[in-house]
């Protein structure tokens, strides 16, 4: 802390300031954040030197420490303001406890056969096909949807037969192997009992849309990275995501704030992820993210490994303690080659915006669903799904109909990633130097 001033009558003058100016006492006594208007009246008390403390939590010091020096209507106001300081600590502590219950963000993941045991989700065992005949880039379209494909395109209309799972919308279900392994996991209704916050992940993902460029710019709807990445596709570059469309318009404060809310998404969905998921997934892929030694998911200017903050309209929450997401974050058959068994991810909304023009007649449906295709599985999509998949094995989504909005978060671990991050390393030794 800045040592106390020794000239009590700069320090009795400073007092009489803030207690003489109506817009400070003003938002002392309705609670509102006046650190900058403390600096604008000089730095007679040392304020901005301590680095211990916020402003406010060391005019508190001073005033009481030096209570004789202080009007009484500025004391009253500021025991006003720290009681209602106290009151939103307090409330804010409150809301964290019950997001964090009912998301079950510090529960210990469960086994699969756990997961079924509680009766909530149902365990299948079922195997991949040996081979398919089917090929990559063929389009897939829900039956009944076929009206969505081109003469000429290859399409593959599933589900194909009755051989086919079909998972509806409302089913949580776990598949595993012959052997034990998970192979598929979808759980739904993880943020039910929360949804002012499944909306504010929403209209994150919304600003995300809108101010930053998507990859994969031939393929449907907006597919935007954020985190680490390899750099255009001619030179592995590894570094952090600049994909704002207007960052020379928007001042560093704003970049920064966007910056804040899409880190502090990604982070809860990682926790919700790994807590929600079969504990063979969650480990799975936390040994390969050791292994593979790759950074934790940040922003230019943090340098903080834990913590994320959810700005929410009632308030910030800051999860300090609480891991943040891996390295990276993001419609025909294809296959992704990761360094890890699974990726994951959180579908935030599934919805029909316009009615009349997804026009849901005739044995239309909307479409958006996932679809494995050696493992002859589709997955209804809807909202507030939680999935984990192998994407090593031919996959894709079907088309969507005009008028249907389908948003999320994805965690992956590409390939190619990871060998721009090795070889960066190999020429710079350190990232963290490399991003400073």
């Amino acid at each position: 802390m800045a040592p106390q001033p020794t000239d009590q009558t700069h320090l009795k003058q400073y007092f009489q300031h803030l207690a003489g100016n109506s817009t400070v006492m003003h938002a002392l006594q309705i609670g509102a954040d006046i650190e900058k208007d403390l600096l604008a009246f000089g730095d007679k008390p040392g304020l901005a030197n301590s680095m211990s403390m916020s402003l406010m939590h060391h005019l508190k010091s001073l005033t009481t420490k030096n209570a004789g020096l202080v009007p009484g209507s500025l004391h009253q106001a500021l025991e006003v303001y720290f009681l209602q300081c106290c009151r939103r600590k307090n409330a804010a502590f409150s809301e964290k406890r019950i997001i964090a219950r009912v998301l079950g963000l510090h529960a210990t993941p469960l086994p699969a056969k756990s997961l079924a045991d509680t009766g909530t989700v149902r365990m299948v065992t079922h195997n991949r096909s040996a081979k398919t005949s089917y090929k990559r880039g063929t389009l897939l379209v829900d039956h009944g949807n076929e009206d969505l494909v081109g003469s000429g395109d290859t399409t593959l209309s599933v589900p194909v037969d009755d051989s086919w799972y079909v998972i509806e919308p409302d089913e949580s279900i776990i598949f595993v192997n012959s052997k034990g392994s998970v192979t598929l996991a979808v759980l739904h209704s993880k943020c039910g009992q929360c949804p002012d916050l499944l909306t504010y992940v929403n209209s994150i993902i919304n600003e995300a849309v809108n101010d930053r460029k998507g990859v994969r710019p031939t393929h449907g709807g907006e597919l935007v990275l954020f985190g680490w990445n390899a750099g255009p596709h001619h030179a592995h570059v590894f570094g952090l995501v600049n994909n704002l469309t207007n960052k020379k318009k928007l001042s560093m404060t704003t970049r920064q704030q966007k910056d804040s809310h899409a880190l502090g998404i990604l982070a809860l969905s990682w926790n919700l992820l790994i807590a929600s998921l079969p504990a063979e997934v969650s480990a799975s892929c936390i040994e390969a993210i050791d292994e593979a030694g790759l950074p934790a998911m940040t922003v230019k200017g943090n340098d903080l490994d834990f913590g994320y903050t959810l700005d929410l309209p009632g308030g910030p929450l800051c999860f300090s303690t609480a891991e943040q997401a891996p390295s990276e974050a993001y419609i025909p058959i294809h296959i992704d080659q990761l360094y890890a068994p699974y990726v994951m991810n959180w579908v935030t909304l599934h919805a029909i915006m316009d009615p009349e023009q997804c026009q849901l007649h005739g044995g239309h449906s909307s479409g958006g669903n996932y679809v494995d295709v050696s493992f002859k599985v589709v997955v209804k999509c809807a909202t507030d799904t939680v999935m984990s998949m192998q994407p090593c094995f031919q996959h894709g989504m079907t088309l969507a109909r005009d008028g249907v909005c389908r948003q999320g978060t994805a965690i992956n671990f590409l390939r190619h990633i990871k060998q721009a991050f090795d070889e960066a390393i190999a020429i710079e030794g350190d990232v963290k130097a490399m991003v400073t």
